[in-house]
């Protein structure tokens, strides 16, 4: 059976250490001021078709002070993307499948960590922060986000068989204007069972250039806009030089 922290996407090469669960109280949170929600892309700035490697992406993720004064950041993952990001099972949806298919065939240099901004042992419930950068070809990257708005599209739903009971899986995407070259807000959540609440679990999917640039904040809308958004200003900065 899947645990409470199902509802959480998988995250690229493991990076994320953990999940958030709606379960934690307001005391655990961090006060947090007013963040940015746009961020300029990188088309007509820079090449946008130059890709970038591992060590350059892990150069350009975000510092954990930008998420909090007390934040931590995991130690950086690095690899090769061949597969599609995850956000669920939909295997038992027809439409997925071909989907799926030319999701997995897209690769790249990828970089990524997880951060928290509370400082201290980590509690399931606590906020995160997990942040993947993917370097590819503009017009590939393009495609990626368009094939995962067709994937979310298609399957709305798609019920997972558990050892328990049946679990319905409620997927969206809806595109996030100004944030990037392009970008998507998904939405995950889980109803069925004893266990799920259909709490929403965030994740933006955007294109600067050529860097896919992967936000997931848990059931955190804002925390996880708002981190993509510095996010996309810094890969912007960094990789691109474009002021």
């Amino acid at each position: 059976m899947r645990g409470r922290g199902a509802g959480c996407a998988a995250v690229l090469l493991m990076v994320l250490t953990g999940c958030g669960d709606e379960g934690s109280t307001a005391e655990t949170k961090p006060t947090r001021t007013p963040k940015p929600t746009t961020a300029p892309g990188a088309d007509g700035h820079a090449d946008a078709d130059k890709v970038f490697t591992d060590a350059e992406l892990k150069a350009a993720l975000l510092p954990a002070k930008a998420i909090g004064k007390k934040a931590r950041a995991s130690e950086p993952t690095l690899g090769f993307f061949n597969q599609h990001r995850g956000g669920g099972d939909w295997g038992t949806c027809e439409p997925a499948t071909k989907l799926l298919g030319e999701l997995r065939r897209m690769q790249g240099a990828s970089a990524g960590h997880t951060l928290r901004p509370l400082s201290g042992p980590v509690s399931d419930g606590d906020p995160y922060v997990s942040e993947s950068l993917i370097s590819m070809p503009a017009e590939q990257a393009s495609r990626y986000l368009d094939l995962r708005r067709q994937l979310h599209d298609g399957c709305p739903v798609v019920t997972v068989d558990t050892e328990a009971a049946p679990v319905d899986e409620h997927h969206q995407a809806w595109r996030l204007p100004d944030m990037g070259d392009e970008a998507v807000l998904e939405t995950l959540r889980y109803t069925g069972g004893d266990e799920y609440d259909g709490t929403p679990h965030y994740t933006v999917e955007m294109r600067v250039g050529g860097v896919l640039v992967l936000v997931d904040g848990g059931t955190d809308k804002d925390l996880t806009i708002s981190s993509a958004a510095k996010a996309a200003e810094r890969v912007r900065r960094e990789l691109y030089k474009a002021s």
